[in-house]
């Protein structure tokens, strides 16, 4: 994301201010104890037809390790994109 709105005009910039706020905000959601139950909830009760893979979904632990990794790339995003909007 760094390097394709480094060659970009503002157009890619505001797009990497946008990613990062998104990223930001779902990586906060995941992360979140009440926000990966209920993403857990969704996939497992998506995957009813399969009952191996529905017990997988359901004992898996890193949904808010993945939270926590997409809210710091929105922050590093962000960063990034604030400071080659500004010019610095």
């Amino acid at each position: 994301m760094l390097q394709l709105s480094a060659q970009a005009s503002h157009g890619g910039q505001v797009f990497l201010l946008i990613w990062g706020v998104a990223a930001l905000a779902m990586g906060a959601a995941f992360g979140s104890k009440k926000g990966s139950t209920w993403v857990r909830a969704v996939v497992v009760s998506g995957l009813q037809g399969w009952p191996f893979a529905q017990a997988r979904a359901q004992n898996f632990s890193g949904l808010r390790a993945i939270g926590a990794l997409l809210a710091t790339a929105g922050l590093i995003g962000i960063g990034a994109a604030i400071v080659m909007l500004s010019g610095g």
